[in-house]
């Protein structure tokens, strides 16, 4: 990881680095649109955040939902975002993640462009206000 990265990763939350400032591809940011064949041009950037089992389930989707997620809805540059709360893996037992955000960029670039913006850095500080599970972010080129 470079040092630009190092330095615009986030904070840690309930023991866990959460990799969400994301300086070099930034993350996050909300704007349904768009369908998964569309945002799969050359080039396009994907950000996958995986949030831990939560202290308590309902206050986290209370937070999460009403307050959170409003503020990375507002966000401009971001193509596609899905949320998904996950379920028992065939054989009954607790998935790894208890939810998962999924933010679709067209580039680099437009990642690095919301990363930059006082909002992203709002988002980020709030982080820990509900994610007592920790926060983890992979980027990845959408194939």
């Amino acid at each position: 990881m470079d040092e630009h990265m190092k330095t615009t990763f986030g904070t840690a939350v309930g023991g866990r680095r959460v990799a969400l400032a994301l300086g070099l591809a930034g993350a996050a940011g909300i704007v349904l649109a768009g369908s998964g064949r569309a945002m799969a041009a050359a080039g396009a950037v994907k950000a996958t955040v995986l949030y831990g089992a939560p202290k308590d389930p309902a206050a986290f989707d209370h937070y999460y939902l009403t307050s959170h997620m409003p503020k990375v809805y507002a966000i401009k540059g971001i193509d596609r975002v899905e949320l998904a709360k996950l379920l028992p893996g065939p054989n009954g037992e607790a998935p790894p993640y208890y939810r998962i955000t999924e933010l679709w960029f067209a580039s680099p670039k437009a990642l690095e462009a919301v990363a930059a913006t006082p909002e992203w850095k709002a988002i980020i500080a709030d982080v820990p206000n509900f994610a007592t599970g920790g926060a983890t972010v992979f980027l990845s080129t959408v194939e």
